[in-house]
Order: structure tokens, then C-alpha cells, then sequence
């Protein structure tokens, strides 16, 4: 596991600012994620998407499904790198 080193004047209050600042993202990050969860099921029930040959490409995208599968495909893409982002949060430790 790699180490960052920080220096401040003020190592007391910019500690809490640090722990404040990862555990509001944490909680954010999970939010959003929660809800692109919501939004990524409700895409996939109105186009009857499988997921799996979506991502895989094999998915055919007919004219009237297009937007419905592009934007499913956004939302999948935004959802993976937020689980990605919250991984790395929490494996995240602060040594004072």
C-alpha cells in the first residue's frame, strides 16, 4: 500500500478536515451510486435489456430503443466507476 504524506501548520484541525472531507464523499458516492443503481433497473426493465450481452456488445439496438440503450449504457459506465471510486475510499486510512 502506497503512503501520502501532507504537512500543515494546523495537523489537529486539518486531521478532522481530512476524516470530514473522505467520509462526506464516501457518503455522496454511495448516494449517487444508489441512485444510478435505481436508474440503470429502470432503463433496463422499459428497453427489456439483458445486461449482460449489452455490455458484452451483443445487445441489437433497434431505431426505437437506441437513446434508451445509449443512455443504459452511460448509466452502466457512471455506475462501475463510482463502485471503482468508493473501493479506493475505503480502503483509504488515515495514520496521524
Amino acid at each position: 500500500m502506497g503512503t501520502i504524506e501532507l504537512r500543515t501548520a494546523v495537523p489537529d484541525k486539518a486531521l478532522s478536515l481530512l476524516r470530514q472531507a473522505l467520509e462526506r464523499e464516501r457518503r455522496l458516492l454511495h448516494d449517487a451510486a444508489s441512485r444510478t443503481r435505481v436508474r440503470v433497473n429502470e432503463l433496463a426493465a422499459r428497453t427489456g435489456a439483458d445486461l449482460d450481452a449489452l455490455l458484452a456488445g451483443r445487445a441489437a439496438h433497434t431505431e426505437e430503443q437506441d437513446m434508451l440503450l445509449l443512455e443504459l449504457e452511460g448509466e452502466i459506465a457512471l455506475l462501475k466507476s463510482m463502485e471503482e471510486e468508493i473501493r479506493i475510499l475505503e480502503t483509504l486510512e488515515i495514520c496521524p
